[in-house]
């Protein structure tokens, strides 16, 4: 097909308008559509799961961590995308500029020193070449950077949790531990009332009891203070934890919608450029073609 496709008008116009103007049409709406999700996110100001504001559990754990894969796979995939992208253009620039290379023109290390619009080159060529040119240059490391800042956000949120759990289980074992000793010392208390009810101990011996039911109570108290410090220090975690959910995903999304909404406008930008270059070139083409030989 290297006929039709270099030298028939018809299908030069297919491939430069007919193709970029789908491009363009979608990053357009590519570019309305993450400008209202980065508004969005910059409006959040709370979650109303029912899960959020609550102990966090092996579950949400585990949803924060298939969360992160999903990150990194949308990563993955955006950087696969520009990068087959590229390599796309590349190699048709590399193929097209073949047909049109002389004697003295010779490519340098893949990529074409060839300037298509001063050889005289078809309108196809000279796109391509312009097209691989500007990808070669594109802005896209913003988006990717964006991304792994969300990740990082995404780990410290899955620490953070940890954090939470381990807090909360220390709490809920000296919480047990008090339970235990709370019964142990009614029960020792029962029996010394009880003794002295029907036993005529020495004063001496009684007192001794008396002094060690009071040691057990003080160690009772001592306990009971180090819950409620543990306790505070799990509100403390559970209160990093809501603004490590929070703001992580209000700024990191946000942050990641921002970037490919710039990503989109640049893309537009990129085809309407390449829109209007094709225009002028089949506009000049024709001009010189309806030029009288002299």
């Amino acid at each position: 097909w290297i006929g039709p496709v270099l030298y028939f008008p018809f299908q030069s116009v297919l491939m430069n308008w007919l193709l970029l103007c789908s491009f363009t049409k979608s990053w357009k709406i590519m570019v309305d559509s993450h400008g209202t999700q980065r508004q969005i996110m910059f409006e959040v100001n709370s979650f109303t799961c029912p899960a959020y504001g609550k102990f966090c559990n092996d579950a949400q754990r585990h949803a924060t961590l298939k969360l992160e894969v999903e990150l990194r796979n949308w990563r993955s995939c955006f950087i696969s995308y520009f990068n087959a992208q590229k390599a796309y253009i590349e190699a048709l620039d590399g193929w097209l500029s073949k047909f049109i290379l002389t004697d003295t023109i010779r490519y340098s290390r893949g990529i074409s020193s060839i300037a298509p619009d001063r050889a005289g080159a078809p309108t196809l060529v000279v796109i391509c070449h312009d097209w691989y040119t500007t990808m070669s240059k594109f802005p896209n490391k913003r988006v990717a950077f964006t991304m792994r800042n969300f990740l990082r956000s995404v780990r410290v949120l899955w620490l953070k949790q940890g954090e939470e759990q381990q807090q909360k289980r220390k709490v809920d074992s000296l919480s047990k531990e008090l339970d235990k000793k709370v019964t142990a010392y009614k029960r020792a208390e029962n029996r010394i009332i009880g003794t002295k009810l029907l036993e005529h101990k020495p004063e001496i011996d009684a007192k001794q009891r008396m002094e060690h039911l009071s040691e057990k109570k003080e160690m009772l108290n001592v306990l009971r203070k180090r819950i409620e410090t543990e306790k505070a220090k799990h509100h403390a975690c559970m209160r990093d934890t809501h603004d490590v959910t929070l703001n992580g995903f209000k700024i990191g999304l946000a942050s990641i919608f921002e970037s490919l909404a710039e990503f989109s406008k640049d893309s537009v930008k990129l085809y309407e450029d390449l829109l209007a270059r094709a225009h002028d070139k089949d506009s000049e083409k024709a001009t010189t073609d309806k030029r009288p030989c002299v």
